[in-house]
């Protein structure tokens, strides 16, 4: 028997979701996909599907969401709204349902399954210029034009889209390029965008691209006196001075891009506008450049560019005590995990169940000792579809023995 969750719960539930990137399934007609939550209001949830169904094309397509959260499957059901790529806007379900009836009981394993895990240890600082931005990149929608894994794909694929559009670009990485121009200096002690319209007229002093924050006047002035101690009456003629040495150099449009990392700048985008093109480098363009720096940062990132930061990755293996499909503990002997495993802390857990390997992301939601043991238990918030239905089996259907 169900029952209906609350306001404030499913409120709950769907932060939860958002924070921790969990796959829920998605059923129309009898086809299924997969997506993620991404926002949500009191009329609308935005999410982004794996792939998008052709029965979510009809209007007011009806779907069912189906996910499993804390030992228990939830479901609702909605329509689609409005759909643009793989980003789709479903209504709000007014009814949140909880399936009583697919609680699990904990099942003693004993030791007879192994779990294995990883701890990173301490990051170590980077040997790249920090900036005052912070920036941690995510996977990039399915909707961007780069969703390729390979960095020499995406760069050839920036390459070809703009080379139309602009007279020069450059992709500088600072690992082993120390900045010269002030221009890539201010760049990288902002973390902003740095954009000349044109180099015949003066600096923007407001805002002008919706997408994302530029350098204004208003930074340069204050970084021309932190760095060169310029008087402020000597600014005006100091920028103007600059920008006259970029056009007599046949630079007449100029945006430099940071490519951000945690609080580092990895990289630098510079694109140019020449007498050749003799307009400003377009909005439509910026946009592409600031999304392709985002993209950029991922892929290094998924491709172990930024790997000597994570230090000594300590790797462990733990007879499971208890399991179910919705979470498992296991024991120690001693405190040797006190300090490494903390309540809240998200872990990728590795179970092979006869030359099955199930990965599970699961958060540590207790931890105690009783007698001269300590005591660890994790709630699964990642599992698919089909390991979760493995381990029902293998639990609920006397494959232990």
């Amino acid at each position: 028997m169900s029952s209906v969750i609350s306001r404030i719960e499913k409120e709950f539930i769907f932060k939860f979701l958002i924070q921790n990137k969990i796959n829920f399934e998605i059923k129309s007609g009898k086809n299924s996909t997969f997506a993620n939550l991404l926002e949500y209001n009191i009329n609308e949830l935005k999410i982004e599907c794996v792939s998008v169904l052709e029965e979510m094309l009809e209007k007011e397509a009806e779907i069912e969401v189906f996910f499993y959260f804390q030992n228990n499957y939830h479901t609702f059901k909605s329509k689609v709204l409005r759909l643009k790529g793989s980003l789709v806007i479903i209504e709000n379900p007014r009814v949140m349902l909880k399936n009583l009836q697919r609680k699990f009981d904990r099942i003693a394993i004993n030791g007879k399954l192994n779990l294995k895990f990883s701890i990173k240890g301490d990051l170590i600082k980077l040997n790249y210029p920090e900036t005052e931005i912070t920036y941690y990149p995510t996977k990039p929608p399915f909707t961007a034009d780069f969703y390729d894994v390979s960095i020499s794909s995406i760069l050839k694929k920036f390459e070809e889209k703009i080379s139309s559009y602009i007279t020069k670009s450059q992709i500088k990485m600072l690992r082993h390029y120390k900045p010269q121009s002030f221009e890539e200096q201010v760049v990288i002690k902002y973390g902003k965008v740095l954009y000349i319209p044109d180099t015949r007229a003066d600096l923007p002093q407001n805002q002008i691209i919706p997408e994302f924050n530029i350098i204004l006047k208003a930074d340069w002035v204050k970084y021309e006196m932190l760095k060169n101690k310029t008087q402020a009456y000597l600014i005006n003629k100091e920028i103007s001075t600059k920008l006259k040495s970029m056009a007599e150099n046949d630079i007449t449009s100029e945006a430099i891009f940071p490519i951000l990392y945690r609080n580092y700048v990895v990289g630098l985008i510079c694109l140019f506008n020449s007498f050749l093109i003799n307009h400003p480098i377009t909005p439509k363009i910026l946009n592409y450049t600031y999304n392709f720096c985002r993209v950029l940062s991922y892929i290094l990132k998924e491709n172990g560019y930024f790997k000597e930061e994570e230090g000594n990755i300590q790797r462990y293996m733990v007879p499971i005590f208890d399991l179910s499909p919705g979470g498992l503990s296991f024991s120690h002997d001693n405190n040797f995990f006190e300090d490494k495993l903390l309540v809240n802390n998200n872990f990728q857990f590795l179970i092979e169940m006869d030359n099955k390997p199930i990965r599970i992301l699961a958060k540590l939601v207790r931890k105690f000792k009783n007698l001269s043991k300590y005591y660890y238990g994790f709630m699964f918030i990642d599992i698919k579809r089909n390991d979760f239905d493995y381990l029902n089996s293998y639990l609920y259907g006397d494959l232990v023995k």
